[in-house]
């Protein structure tokens, strides 16, 4: 639908007659946005009309209402309010419509063009705090398990207050449902300059895809550019897969390195590597705007930069086809002269962990046949040792080639290493005796042991303790055995007195007896 179309929508009507269309606000290639009247709650709305064959499509119809509903749950400061949804009938054709929040006020779009005409891009602290905004609209509708997947300025709304709206949620969704059920499979809706890599892909995407969106539109708050720059939109997401971003300081040298951090640890390609919810970002960026209170951040911006009017995406959504190749999820290098962020940047692009040959397909494709005997396809990875053709002799296991010098070539002239004759042995005389085998060496006198005298004082050895103890225990034996020696005779002698005094005494009797007989 051209501009004069949707001006001609002026007056119309869509919701059985409760909704008069007014003043055009914004078009693009998929959606008219108009100022309408609520005629039943008489209060200015926003009804934002869908276009496009993508209308027709019954699976998209169904998906955006769905999404219409699920966004009209959310109930939070920083997000458009949904009201109501439905289809209008135009020729014939349902088309759909939702109806939202009027904010009065400007596109972060707008603001940002405005920033740049004035200091050549958006203050540090302003960038932040909008950011952080977003982020707050942003982990309320994740709690709800809501994507937006279309995050970029032109989708962000400032009101007179400067209070942050983020609109269009569910949107990107309803037209990727659609899209697919009209070509089937392997192509994106987008806008390219925010688009994950992930989304890129054609892969399922999560909270995270939106946190990486929100980096791309943070860099380009910061610098007055886009992260990636391309002509078409396929090679916009094909950078988003492979090429890493510079820094947002090497373009603003007001940029303080942990912004820089920040920026590269949401544009990391692996969401793994990304925070991991709203939540924490929207943290990082508050303490990283308390830790920047008091330094100037006034934007110093060098080189040319790109055209404002590009500034902010156009807020058109393309369809083209999904990137292909794997995910550039190595971690950068290094520069010199730069501050090193929790994941170092490096300027130009990084080549792929694993990559590619030719001939070899991409992921998703089928293997191609097997090629013929002993002759590979063109770009084809050649087998890990030579074919022999059928029937051919084998060869010898190492084959030497014509003419091939030994591994030790000789120098002419020279003589081997064994090349002199060795003399004959020395003939023995006749009638000389048989030397023996060997020469007997005459047996050497054993010294005899000698006594190292202990030091005085010295710790007694393990030896000398053995000694000493058999030296008490031979003491002991001899004083018993002497004693027992000295025992024995004193009892011999006892005995001996004993005998000698009975012999006496009888004797004197017999001598009395003598005596008196006579």
């Amino acid at each position: 639908m051209s501009e004069h179309t949707g001006a001609a929508d002026t007056g119309r009507t869509v919701g059985h007659g409760r909704y008069v269309l007014r003043e055009l606000l914004g078009q693009g290639g998929m959606a008219t946005v108009h100022l309408g009247d609520d005629t039943v709650l008489d209060r200015p709305v926003a009804v934002k009309t869908m276009l496009g064959d993508m209308s027709r499509e019954p699976s998209f119809r169904e998906r955006f209402r769905r999404e219409a509903q699920a966004v009209a749950r959310l109930n939070h400061t920083n997000i458009v309010a949904v009201y109501d949804s439905g289809e209008d009938d135009q020729d014939g054709t349902p088309v759909p419509f939702i109806v939202m929040e009027y904010v009065e006020g400007s596109s972060l779009s707008s603001v940002l063009r405005k920033d740049i005409a004035e200091h050549g891009a958006m203050p540090t602290d302003k960038a932040l705090e909008i950011t952080g905004d977003v982020l707050a609209a942003l982990a309320a509708s994740h709690e709800q398990g809501l994507v937006h997947r279309d995050i970029k300025p032109a989708n962000v709304m400032l009101t007179k207050r400067a209070v942050v709206k983020v609109m269009d949620f569910g949107i990107a969704r309803a037209m990727q449902s659609g899209v697919t059920s009209m070509t089937q499979t392997g192509m994106v809706v987008g806008t390219p300059q925010y688009l994950s890599p992930e989304q890129a892909l054609g892969k399922a995407v999560d909270a995270r895809s939106d946190l990486y969106s929100v980096g791309c539109m943070l860099f380009e708050l910061l610098t007055g550019r886009l992260p990636f720059e391309s002509e078409s939109p396929l090679g916009m997401a094909y950078q988003h897969v492979q090429e890493t971003p510079p820094a947002p300081s090497s373009i603003n040298a007001a940029v303080p390195p942990a912004v820089d951090a920040l920026v590269a640890r949401a544009l990391r390609k692996d969401p793994a590597h990304r925070f991991q919810n709203a939540d924490e970002m929207r943290e990082e960026c508050r303490r990283v705007a308390q830790a920047a209170t008091g330094v100037a951040n006034q934007p110093q911006v060098s080189g040319g930069g790109q055209p404002i009017s590009n500034v902010g995406g156009s807020g058109q959504n393309a369809v083209f086809p999904q990137a292909q190749g794997p995910l550039n999820t190595a971690y950068p290098q290094q520069q010199m002269g730069q501050t090193p962020p929790p994941y170092p940047q490096q300027m130009g692009q990084t080549p792929a962990p694993y990559p590619q040959q030719m001939g070899r397909p991409m992921p998703g494709q089928p293997m191609p046949g097997p090629p013929s005997m002993g002759q590979p396809s063109m770009g084809q990875t050649p087998p890990p040792y030579a074919q022999r053709p059928m029937g051919a002799p084998t060869p010898p296991p190492y084959a030497q080639r014509p003419n091939t010098p030994p591994p030790y070539a000789q120098r002419p002239n020279t003589p081997p290493p064994m090349a002199r004759p060795t003399p004959p042995p020395t003939p023995r005389p006749m009638g000389a005796p048989t030397p023996p085998p060997f020469a007997a060496r005459p047996a050497a006198p054993t010294p005899p042991p000698q006594f190292v005298p202990t030091k005085p004082g010295a710790a007694p050895t393990t030896a000398a303790k053995g000694c000493g103890r058999l030296a008490v225990i031979a003491l002991v034996l001899g004083v018993l055995l002497v004693g027992l020696i000295i025992v024995l005779a004193v009892m011999i002698n006892n005995s001996t007195s004993s005998s000698s005094s009975g012999m006496g005494a009888s004797a004197g009797i017999v001598v009395s007896r003598t005596g008196n007989g006579g």
